[in-house]
């Protein structure tokens, strides 16, 4: 699902950012582009994906053969020799008699030889030791934890994902806000401009004798009313840009303008409240991270079983030796080790039950996941439903206000109506154009809530 198709589903949008002067015009597009590139949150969801990776990568390496190079070098206080022979008990010529004669002098210096002292360690000696071990039996659960890592992948991305929607439909609530305080801002204008015609025409009317002091006094109370809500209006506006600026990852002091309008709210939905729930329970990232959780679990489980198994592996060494003559200078082996814990004191039969916990309260959490995701559309709904019944409501409500204004105003004019029912006109009109702009934004609050809920489905 992509934000900016539904974004763009509200019409609000201009093609171009301009500067003028401090101020700086942003489309809606352009503050969730903003809010989503430099959001803090987003960014420690990647370390999370990250993070998960790394381990899944780890998981891969253990279901490896592990190669192991050591290397040593020792330094002897001294070399050793030996003496294998006496040199007294070797033969000599004469002690052959007669026949030694006819053996040369060489064959006996072979001997002489044989009797000198052999060095059969020198005093420096070193060995290189390379060993492989591949494990056999715990394959079964190194195979589980490398799935369960590789679930844990794909439930961080789609936690980021939700944390996306979230941070789109939160910019967006923000910008919305927003425009609606600027409009609320060109209401209360509106409202004192014509508080002030008709203040004018009160001390008009009171200096011709028309009318008492009293009509000018309540036309003055009224404007400093007026004012005071412009006032407070203004100070929505500056908070609500702040806001808006703070979620963008602006400085929260720039004079940022949000460029476009709230259009005619659309036709009524085509869909049914059911269709979008299964729509939501199809697509909601947070069900789709938990159900990958739901697979963790069960995979961690399985490691946990793995546990009982007998290890078993195989092992190749080769070694090779300089130094001494009592060790082979290359020597090398392929033999199989077994190892089986099988009295710990219960540690791996609790163990399997922390896991098989583990995986009963993943179990419950995707239950509550599908109960929140049909909450959240439920509510969307009804709010949507609410609004769109309220801006109709509240369309007839200024058209009967302007009408009755424009009539209460020509009665004024002709001394047949108060300045009481003139100031109630303004204010009745003023109240349904501002609880119009409410509704408005209620609407396409609730309309990207349900978007957010059913995430972009509509």
């Amino acid at each position: 699902m992509k934000p900016t198709n539904w974004i763009l589903a509200f019409g609000l949008l201009v093609a171009s950012v301009q500067a003028f002067g401090q101020a700086k015009e942003i489309t809606l597009e352009e503050a969730v582009r903003h809010a989503t590139e430099h959001s803090p949150e987003l960014q420690m969801f990647e370390y999370d994906i990250e993070k998960a990776k790394d381990a899944k990568a780890g998981a891969i390496g253990q279901l490896l053969p592990r190669l192991t190079l050591d290397a040593n070098i020792q330094f002897w206080d001294k070399r050793t020799d030996v003496e294998f022979i006496d040199p007294a008990s070797l033969p000599g010529p004469g002690d052959l008699g007669d026949f030694g004669a006819l053996i040369p002098q060489s064959f006996f210096d072979k001997f002489t030889d044989l009797a000198k002292p052999q060095t059969v360690q020198e005093r420096i000696t070193g060995a290189v030791n390379i060993q492989a071990v591949m494990p056999l039996t715990p394959l079964y659960s190194l195979a589980h934890l490398y799935r369960l890592q590789g679930a844990s992948v794909e439930a961080a991305k789609f936690e980021r994902l939700a944390k996306r929607d979230e941070v789109v439909y939160q910019t967006t609530d923000l910008f919305l806000k927003l425009m609606s305080a600027i409009r609320m801002l060109d209401v209360t204008s509106l409202a004192i401009e014509q508080v002030e015609a008709h203040l004018k025409m009160a001390k008009s009317f009171q200096q011709a004798g028309f009318v008492g002091l009293d009509d000018v006094l309540r036309a003055e109370a009224a404007l400093a009313k007026i004012k005071d809500q412009h006032a407070q209006v203004e100070s929505g506006v500056a908070m609500a840009r702040a806001a808006l600026n703070v979620k963008m990852g602006m400085p929260i002091d720039d004079d940022i303008v949000p460029v476009g309008d709230f259009p005619d709210p659309p036709a009524p939905l085509m869909v049914t409240e059911t269709e979008l729930v299964e729509k939501a329970l199809n697509s909601r990232p947070e069900r789709l991270a938990v159900e990958h959780k739901v697979k963790m679990a069960s995979a961690g489980k399985q490691a946990a079983i793995g546990a009982l198994i007998p290890t078993i592996a195989a092992v190749f060494r080769y070694t090779h030796f300089q130094g001494s003559k009592f060790q082979r200078e290359n020597s090398a082996f392929v033999g199989a080790v077994l190892q089986w814990d099988f009295w710990n004191w219960g540690a791996t039969w609790f163990r399997m039950k922390e896991v098989s916990r583990d995986h009963e309260k993943a179990l419950k959490g995707l239950e509550l996941a599908r109960d929140g995701i049909m909450l959240d559309v439920r509510k969307a709904w009804l709010d949507l439903k609410q609004a769109s019944l309220s801006i109709e409501a509240l369309r007839s409500q200024i058209e009967f206000a302007q009408e009755n204004l424009r009539v209460v105003t020509k009665k004024y004019e002709a001394s047949t109506a108060t300045s009481v029912e003139v100031l109630d006109a303004q204010s009745t009109l003023t109240q349904a154009k501002a609880g119009y702009q409410v509704a408005l934004l209620n609407y396409y609050i609730a309309f990207a809530n349900l978007q957010r809920a059913t995430a972009g489905s509509i």
